[in-house]
């Protein structure tokens, strides 16, 4: 089978702008009360009002009671931190082509953060401590949208297998997305010299900074999400 057969058959991936601060509290409560606490999750939309006006705007009539909620985490972490506009449309990052670029890679199991992950390497031309820094905080960042909700749960992950296949893999928040586009514009880094797709990395890395450049814009983070 070749790249492009594997790119037509994956799920696209997308970079949805997203609450990051807010998903991270999202999943805490979740968690709790997947593990049948459930006073986390009441506490929190009692404190966010914003949070808990969206619930109600999506049909949930009582949303400090979790156990009445009936959307998988997924879709409960997707609808309650994506970026909207004025007119209460899910925020689009960046232009269609770049988009498009990113949510199918031709390579392997079609994630563009995945391939970058695998043959990203630190730039050994740098010595110094600082440009090594740089490097592990990329792939800290890169690790925790790529997979950072893929936690198990009783054999069972909790973003996972979602309405519609989507999945929410992991999420940055503002602040994170501004560091990794920063870093990223560095030298701590370089390409694996033996990458199956010559110039593959820093492909990923130019539509990749461009769509961190677009939520850096917007004062938002940003989520990994896939869908089919």
């Amino acid at each position: 089978m070749d790249d492009l057969t594997v790119a037509s058959t994956t799920a696209f991936h997308t970079l949805d702008a997203f609450n990051g601060d807010r998903a991270a509290s999202i999943v805490r409560a979740v968690e709790a009360a997947m593990e049948g606490d459930h006073e986390p999750w009441a506490l929190l939309v009692n404190e966010q009002t914003e949070l808990e006006a969206r619930l109600k705007s999506q049909g949930i009539d009582n949303p400090s009671a979790y156990s009445t909620i009936q959307w998988d985490p997924a879709m409960l972490l997707f609808t309650a931190c994506v970026e909207l506009t004025n007119d209460g449309r899910p925020l689009q990052l960046g232009e269609t082509l770049t988009r498009e670029r990113f949510g199918r890679f031709p390579h392997g199991d079609g994630s563009a953060l995945n391939y970058l992950l695998e043959y990203i390497r630190p730039n050994r031309s740098i010595t110094d401590n600082d440009g090594q820094d740089v490097y592990d905080t990329i792939v800290d960042s890169l690790e925790h949208l790529a997979r950072g909700c893929e936690e198990q749960h009783r054999g069972h992950r909790r973003f996972e297998d979602g309405f519609g296949g989507m999945q929410i893999h992991g999420f940055l928040s503002a602040g994170a997305v501004k560091e990794l586009r920063k870093n990223l514009a560095s030298r701590a880094w370089t390409a694996a010299y033996d990458e199956p797709l010559d110039g593959g990395v820093a492909d990923v890395a130019k539509h990749f900074t461009t769509l961190l450049k677009a939520a850096e814009r917007r004062r938002v983070g940003i989520a990994l999400r896939t869908h089919r």
